[in-house]
């Protein structure tokens, strides 16, 4: 069975075949900025991309007729629990719409159902979307009653990890307690318990600790002065939360490793500033702790900044006292949308309705 896998991003989309578990190939078609810049939103780009993608399977001798299954990555739609989602009309218009919030996530639902419609495919699935809350009413109370909580995370590395890691330690997951750290661009750090993520910091807002692009929790005093202090508009400060706060803010680099050697080296702000992410991320670690009620099977490190040896050894001694550390580097967004698509074609799991 050829599975078609689709993951956008800003300047590219990444475009894998599988047959069944099994990955054929993997391509990352990149656009230049002339090509994008003639569309007046992201969401403009949808029949564009999804035209490369043909071009793409022709080039490499596919037939589209052949593949029997599409699947993507979700974007920014409503609360959702997780699991995979057939995709439908609903889901197309709110992407579409950028209703629920706007990311290239959004192009991966509508592409993937443009392209199964050409194929005459009967399955187009998107699985575990950022949007997955699986939060308690608790967790999203705040102390204004006019501001609540989102839950909106990596949710597919996140529970591939928690799924591969319980395999790894021999117990089923809906007994597994573990706290999983995405370390990439953004940084989520959650608290699942027995198969839920039922605490979140939420990458949307930027709040958690400080990350590449992101400035983490802000005394929400001295945010307010700033918002009213006249030296930026809305979406300048929107962008400097958001985007350029963090490691960029402070150092005008996101690269975590050459921020790892010049602390090393001995540069006085640039350690100063690895310290104080370090800081922040044992804190975050330690609350999800404490919502585990001190019950944690293990600390699992995925993305990115998990293959920096000297980091993680470093963080690693100071949370042992919690739990034993695993580490699941890099993000593999594909081969988990795939394995969400096998559960549903094999029977071991019944796919959602979006509605």
């Amino acid at each position: 069975m050829l599975i078609l896998a689709l993951s956008p991003h800003y300047d590219y989309t990444k475009v894998a075949l599988f047959d069944n578990y099994d990955m054929l190939w993997s391509e990352n078609q990149r656009y230049t900025s002339m090509e994008l810049e003639v569309f007046p939103g992201m969401t403009a780009q949808e029949e564009f991309r999804a035209e490369r993608v043909k071009d793409l399977l022709a080039s490499k001798g596919e037939l589209i007729g052949n593949i029997s299954v599409f699947v993507a990555v979700g974007g920014m739609l409503h609360p959702l629990e997780s699991g995979v989602y057939q995709i439908n009309v609903a889901m197309v218009d709110d992407l579409l719409s950028c209703t629920y919030g706007e990311s290239p996530m959004n192009l991966g639902a509508p592409m993937a159902l443009r392209l199964a419609n050409i194929a005459m495919a009967r399955y187009a699935y998107i699985v575990d979307p950022p949007v997955v809350d699986e939060m308690t009413g608790t967790a999203h109370m705040t102390g204004l009653p006019e501001i609540r909580r989102k839950s909106i995370f990596h949710t597919l590395n996140h529970n591939s990890v928690a799924s591969r890691e319980a395999v790894n330690i021999g117990k089923p997951l809906r007994e597994c307690n573990f706290i999983v750290c995405n370390l990439d661009t953004t940084i989520s750090v959650a608290a699942h318990a027995r198969g839920r993520v039922i605490e979140v910091n939420d990458i949307q807002s930027g709040s958690g600790p400080m990350s590449p692009r992101q400035s983490g929790n802000l005394p929400p005093l001295q945010l307010i002065e700033l918002c009213f202090s006249g030296k930026y508009t809305l979406e300048e400060l929107r962008i400097r939360v958001t985007g350029a706060g963090g490691f960029v803010g402070h150092l005008g680099t996101d690269d975590f490793d050459e921020i790892v050697r010049k602390a090393r080296s001995g540069d006085r702000k640039f350690q100063s500033v690895f310290d104080t992410f370090v800081y922040q991320l044992i804190k975050q670690i330690g609350s999800m702790a404490g919502i585990l009620d001190g019950h944690v099977d293990r600390i699992i490190l995925a993305g990115q900044m998990a293959s920096n040896e000297y980091f993680t050894g470093l963080l690693t001694e100071r949370i042992k006292w919690i739990a034993p550390t695993a580490l699941h580097p890099g993000r593999d967004d594909i081969s988990a949308l795939v394995e969400g698509v096998m559960r549903v074609m094999t029977g071991t799991e019944d796919a959602k309705t979006y509605q």
